[in-house]
């Protein structure tokens, strides 16, 4: 006979969780209780969206289930922009919350929310549970959901009368599906009538998205690359799938893509789209998107498909079985040779970016940084102009290498993040690139950081602004800057100080010289070679944008690259 909080920490443990962020309060303090000598390393950050961001950053990490855990009503509603984030962005998550006794549900107990309700439309899978006999039950299920086809997140609500009860344990469940209508699976010809198309195409393309690393099958894909050889490029969660000195490789798509990127992607007249969803900062404006384009789609989730444009063929199916199968078949195939093509799609008068912007002081801030990064290192950004700056500058093939909260877009993702993701791989070099902005919004995690000493190396970008949503007043608004300056910053190296983390400034002008100076140089590798914790401020001219820029309801095309 166990309290229902053992079982369910026994369940857990059978669905391999080690590690898991949260928040206690009294709904949930049953669980925890339980915890002293589960095996489950449990750790508790500063704020309950820190973390579900913390256990995203593990998933992302790791390609492992993250679990959040907090208590009732504001514990459980402050986890629903990470459950939001990670359904957008594929991420398998299992959030789990404390709910007033089972007989006072719907009387308006205190601290009682309808967290089912709340996040039926977020959730890829969510329970309600109803007796302590449905925990085995409704744990399996939940993990099998968080992880099957594509990935997303799950919650699991159950009140704390259930965790205080006692019952006979019989084991963990397991869970079996019934067959559903939506995994139907790609005909077998599908190899032939892509290879038919590409034998007519004249100027083919790739797009790689986050489904190919969530497959797995980041080998499989940059093999298949290399027989197409044709111009490939990759939206914000695609960064590091393929290898980025590959010379079909032209870098990210989007609305702050690289120009040559964007100009294939709107010249080709063959798409092949593998594991992206072509959301509307990756086409521009839907009607105007690849005008003269078939497009093959490679993807898990049928509901994916057809959004933007209709596709002559979709291939349905998980990455790691479908990229095989059609490389397989291409292996005595003879294309044509694009040689012409991609010639004009790589070639040098599409630079890719404007080379006036590549003299911009942070641009050149974050090439030295990267640059003096080992290969294995993770890079996590926040939301901004920063987000931006350095999804441009990335060059790792290392296919989890770059963590970002893309779909969402949600400001204060990137520090409790980077603590998941540090954790999750202690022995990889971690940097968390922030705005000034965002980083207040959880910076509290800070606290977390320093109680683990993790070696996290975190830069602010500080540009005294809400850059993103400025540069849009300023190119849109005529530069009625409402509510987005920020120039009563408090001073974020004395902060870091209060924490005890090492801290520093350094200024725009250091980055003027080049190359640049010893002294800076120094200042860097002090920073990325330390073993501890790590803050470093990076001023930023107030008014500096991001080029290339394709304004909202434009075509790739129409691309800015300054103030007009």
């Amino acid at each position: 006979m166990l309290k229902g909080a053992e079982i369910f920490l026994k369940c857990l443990e059978a669905e391999g969780v080690h590690l898991m962020f949260g928040y206690p309060g009294g709904a949930i303090m049953p669980l925890y209780d339980a915890l002293d000598g589960s095996g489950i390393r449990h750790v508790l950050t500063r704020h309950e969206q820190g973390a579900v961001f913390a256990a995203e950053g593990h998933a992302r990490a790791t390609g492992q289930v993250g679990v959040a855990i907090a208590t009732s009503g504001p514990g459980a509603t402050n986890l629903v922009t990470g459950i939001a984030d990670a359904k957008m962005d594929s991420v398998p998550l299992v959030c789990i919350t404390g709910q007033v006794r089972s007989a006072l549900i719907g009387s308006d107990a205190f601290q009682e929310t309808d967290v089912f309700g709340l996040t039926l439309s977020l959730t890829k899978w969510s329970r309600l549970i109803r007796s302590i006999d449905e925990i085995p039950e409704v744990i399996a299920e939940g993990f099998y959901w968080a992880r099957e086809g594509r990935p997303g997140p799950v919650v699991i609500d159950i009140p704390t009368d259930f965790l205080k009860a006692k019952a006979e344990f019989k084991g963990p469940a397991k869970f079996l599906p019934k067959p559903r209508q939506s995994d139907a699976q790609a005909d077998a010809a599908f190899p032939d009538q892509v290879i038919s198309l590409l034998q007519k195409a004249q100027k083919p393309v790739a797009l790689i998205g986050a489904g190919a690393k969530l497959s797995g099958a980041i080998p499989e894909l940059r093999h298949l690359l290399d027989q197409l050889n044709i111009p490939t490029f990759a939206t914000v969660h695609g960064l590091g799938a393929v290898v980025p000195n590959a010379p079909y490789y032209l870098g990210m798509v989007g609305m702050h893509g690289t120009r040559a990127a964007n100009m294939a992607l709107h010249e080709n007249d063959l798409l092949l789209i593998f594991g992206a969803r072509l959301d509307d900062r990756v086409t521009g404006d839907p009607s105007r998107f690849a005008p003269n384009s078939k497009i093959v789609h490679f993807e898990i989730d049928p509901a994916q498909l057809n959004r933007v444009r209709d596709c002559e063929l979709a291939v349905l199916g998980d990455l790691s079985t479908t990229i095989p199968a059609f490389s397989r078949k291409l292996k005595n195939t003879n294309l044509p040779d694009w040689k012409e093509w991609r010639d004009v799609a790589c070639g040098e008068d599409r630079a890719e970016l404007d080379p006036r912007g590549l003299s911009q002081p942070t641009i050149r801030f974050l090439d030295e940084l990267f640059g003096r990064l080992p290969e294995d290192s993770i890079v996590i950004a926040d939301v901004g102009q920063h987000q931006m700056w350095a999804a441009q500058r990335y060059r790792s093939d290392c296919p989890r290498g770059f963590i970002t909260s893309g779909g969402l877009g949600a400001m204060g993702f990137a520090l409790p993040a980077a603590v998941g993701a540090q954790l999750s791989r202690p022995g990889a070099l971690v940097v968390c690139v922030s705005g000034d902005g965002g980083f207040q919004m959880n910076i509290q995690e800070l606290a977390t950081v320093r109680r683990l000493n993790l070696p996290i190396k975190m830069v602010i970008v500080d540009n005294k602004y809400l850059g993103m949503v400025r540069q849009w007043q300023q190119l849109f608004y005529q530069r009625n800057y409402a509510e987005t300056d920020l120039s009563d910053n408090p001073d974020f190296v004395e902060i870091a100080k209060a924490y005890r983390i090492n801290s520093e400034r350094m200024y725009e002008e250091t980055m003027q010289e080049f190359p640049v100076s010893k002294d800076t140089g120094d200042v860097l590798e002090r920073f990325l070679n330390s073993s501890e914790p790590e803050l470093l401020v990076f001023d930023c001219a107030p008014e500096a944008n991001v080029y290339p820029m394709v304004p909202a309801g434009a075509a790739l095309s129409e691309m800015l690259f300054e103030e007009e």
